[in-house]
């Protein structure tokens, strides 16, 4: 049995044998939940961790942002791809 303890800003370090037994790597994104009085976690596939990034017009300063956390490539492409004319 592997245990871990809970840290500042609700952190924990997966146990070793955890991470090579559900075949985890660096960048994976875990589901997590409680059900039945238990925490449990499961691996999500690639296509599922797929985020959206949606452009939003400040109405205030009238100034565009994504809404989301993206990577600074994530938000280049996003904004690479967007169609010319937004209807903001």
């Amino acid at each position: 049995m592997s245990d871990t303890f809970l840290r500042e800003k609700n952190q924990i370090t997966l146990p070793g044998d955890i991470v090579q037994a559900a075949g985890l790597s660096l960048s994976d994104r875990i589901n997590w939940r409680f059900e039945h009085g238990e925490i449990v976690g499961r691996k999500l596939a690639a296509q599922e961790t797929r985020r959206e990034a949606n452009l939003a017009k400040d109405p205030r300063t009238g100034m565009l942002y994504f809404d989301c956390e993206l990577s600074y490539d994530e938000l280049e492409s996003a904004a690479l791809s967007a169609p010319p004319n937004l209807p903001l």
